[in-house]
């Protein structure tokens, strides 16, 4: 498969391994931290949710002031061993019957300042090492599938481990795998030329350390409509999977996690196969891949809630899963493509902010929507208004038709 061709390179293949290990241990975290909360206050652990998400924005909507002066590696690196440790401090809490609330809050939102460092910077150190544009696109779609890999790996592992590993020791495992990711980093790139990048001092650099990726995306219609897709989506993502599914299951499952597990397994098949698919196919009109990404996954949302039989849950899981590589590899093309190569960083960051934008509003407001109109059809209604952002889609490749002069190209 030309998909894999990449792997040859060692630089690419050891970069890779390492974020499939972190992505997997996140896997492990993403769950012990809403599960602990859970325990801790209910379904209004979406708060804590919403905190971490709200961590996110801040640190992509303000961390490029200062990340933007550093290599990308050491950002990387420095990342992966911060967050490290604090997973293990949250480890031994639980060891020691010291987890709180507000410990788990407050190291939350410190790990999730972290991570909002890290996925600019890598998303900008991958042109440097793939520049042919076929096999950058082939990069693209195998580090697009880390977190895809992740989805089976992850819940695989947690459902064979449920039962005699405490959750809180799920911190351990996610700490040991951004371990060996910070020694991927330092062993694949760390020594590489560093990624281009204009130079800004005093308040210029400050400006343009949070203004930059608006300053490439304005303009290019096919990129707006692409950040918006993506705060919509993961409104559904949040209140839809990650925190509704897993209440939605608490209350009619007799075994909620292993059913999540599975769940969430299923979509990372879903999320795999249709990576390693699209990673081989020549993208001509990113716009209609995220369409269709939207539609399927607007479609898939709504009806999670009403799949009562595990394998049907699965098979729906699976087919929604569609959406993350069509709407992923479509934006990486844009954004790759469209823009100066030292604005990559930046423009990558402002997807991230509309993406966390989606994931803090959807925790804050879920555990309300919840209250008032239950957990099935707050799922329910944040898949539909999914849907409608793909249909929204469709009427701009038709407005396009209608006004070809001076329209962005999509």
């Amino acid at each position: 498969m030309f998909v894999l061709k990449p792997l040859a390179q060692r630089s690419i293949s050891l970069l890779w391994a390492g974020q499939v290990l972190a992505a997997t241990g996140s896997e492990f975290y993403m769950v012990a931290v809403v599960w602990i909360a859970a325990d801790f206050i209910g379904s209004d652990a979406g708060y804590v949710s919403a905190l971490q998400s709200g961590a996110l924005l801040f640190g992509s909507l303000f961390g490029g002031i200062l990340t933007d002066r550093w290599r990308h590696a050491t950002t990387m690196i420095s990342a992966d061993l911060l967050r490290a440790v604090l997973l293990l401090v949250l480890s031994a809490a639980g060891l020691f019957h010291l987890m709180s609330l507000p410990l788990l809050v407050t190291l939350a939102g410190c790990i999730a300042l972290l991570t909002s460092t890290f996925d600019p910077s890598l998303q900008a150190t991958l042109p440097t090492i793939a520049i042919e544009p076929d096999v950058r696109h082939a990069t693209n779609g195998l580090f697009d599938a880390t977190r895809r890999m992740a989805r089976i790996l992850g819940p695989s592992m947690i459902a064979l481990v449920n039962g005699f590993l405490p959750k809180s020791q799920f911190f351990t495992v996610t700490a040991a795998t951004f371990l060996l990711s910070a020694l991927a980093v330092w062993l694949a790139v760390a020594k590489m030329p560093g990624a281009p990048r204009r130079e800004f001092s005093g308040t210029a650099a400050v400006i343009d350390g949070v203004l930059g990726g608006w300053r490439m995306a304005r303009g290019h219609a096919a990129i707006l409509y692409g950040l918006f897709t993506n705060f919509v989506g993961n409104i559904a993502w949040a209140m839809g999977i990650l925190l509704g599914m897993i209440l939605h299951l608490r209350e009619i499952s007799a075994d909620p996690l292993t059913d999540y597990s599975l769940m969430m397994t299923a979509y990372g098949v879903g999320n795999v196969t249709a990576n390693l698919v699209l990673s081989n196919v020549k993208l001509r009109r990113p716009v209609v891949w995220i369409i269709a990404a939207k539609l399927i996954f607007g479609s898939g949302v709504f009806l999670l809630p009403l799949m009562h039989d595990r394998v049907w849950l699965m098979t729906v899981a699976c087919l929604a899963a569609i959406n993350g590589p069509l709407e992923n590899l479509a934006m990486l093309h844009l954004m790759q493509t469209r823009g100066e190569p030292h604005r990559l960083a930046q423009i990558y960051r402002l997807l991230m902010c509309a993406i966390f934008l989606g994931l803090f509003l959807s925790y804050l407001v879920s555990p309300s929507l919840f209250a008032w109109f239950g957990i099935a059809p707050s799922i329910m209604g944040s898949g539909a208004l999914v849907f409608v952002s793909g249909l929204l889609g469709i009427g701009l490749l038709a407005w396009k038709r209608t006004h070809p002069i001076g329209a962005s190209a999509v």
